[in-house]
């Protein structure tokens, strides 16, 4: 599927969506690559909270935007979100869930997401940091027009072994 003819809007994340999305969000094959435990309930709702807010849970110096990706039909494919430091230092995950795996959504709903950014902030560079055995993400990543920019070894803790850390970033011609 060609991410030009996706039809699909971002949606801020409200406290209000956290219940329904954490159908989607408590699946385990979202985490299959990450270090992070599947969030409670409450969990969620506290962070939808921050995020609605434009504010990180725990990072002062951090401008956190979140958004729900949505089809037309009102379905959910997927989150994305980009944090912007004091620094000008910016970084995007997202994740597409189970049902949309491997139908071209997560290029297209995270193209919006850094035009988004991109107009309320100017960040020189946007980066991604990535599990190396992740290569549904990897793939994406490199359809956005990010390369790999540093590898930090045997950083990560997943599926019960150490694996490599993978630093993607994307650099913005027009930013100074």
């Amino acid at each position: 599927m060609d991410t030009a003819s996706i039809s699909l809007h971002l949606e801020k994340v409200t406290e209000d969506q956290a219940e329904t999305l954490y159908l989607y969000l408590s699946d385990p094959i979202l985490y299959e690559y990450l270090e992070d435990e599947i969030p409670t309930l409450t969990e969620l709702k506290q962070k939808f909270k921050f995020a609605a807010l434009e504010k990180s849970p725990d990072n002062d110096t951090m401008t956190w935007l979140k958004w729900v990706a949505i089809l037309p039909q009102g379905q959910f494919v997927g989150v994305v979100e980009i944090g912007i430091f004091d620094d000008a230092y910016a970084e995007i995950g997202f994740m597409t869930f189970a049902n949309f795996h491997k139908q071209g959504y997560a290029p297209a709903y995270c193209s919006k997401a850094i035009a988004l950014a991109q107009e309320r902030f100017d960040f020189p560079a946007l980066y991604a940091s990535v599990n190396e055995q992740n290569y549904a993400c990897r793939k994406v990543l490199l359809k956005l027009g990010f390369d790999l920019y540093k590898v930090n070894k045997n950083t990560e803790f997943v599926q019960g072994k150490l694996s490599d850390e993978l630093i993607y970033r994307l650099t913005f011609s027009n930013s100074n």
